[in-house]
């Protein structure tokens, strides 16, 4: 029983490392759709990515800078039509 406990621990101190490297991370990180690109603090090219709609990206700036798609997001899946089906009895 010692000998196959000690194969167990050697295989868990092998593997768990691994394991905890491949795994889910821990929080998923949200790209939003548009993004500010320019004036104020943002300077040039893609800056700041977190808006959900573009007029809450056009309200935001303000007058400064303008509001881009996101080139990193990627919209999210149609939900399949769901089926009714007649209930019988």
């Amino acid at each position: 029983m010692k000998h196959i406990f000690s194969k167990f621990a050697r295989a868990l101190v092998t593997l768990g490392p691994l394991v905890a490297a491949t795994g889910t991370p821990l929080r998923a990180e949200i790209i939003y759709p548009f993004c500010k690109v320019g004036g104020g603090d943002v300077g040039t090219g893609v800056g700041y990515c977190n808006y959900a709609s573009f007029e809450q990206c056009r309200i935001s700036s303000a007058g400064y800078g303008m509001c881009v798609a996101n080139p990193a997001y990627v919209p999210p899946a149609a939900a399949p039509a769901m089926r009714w089906r007649a209930k019988r009895g």
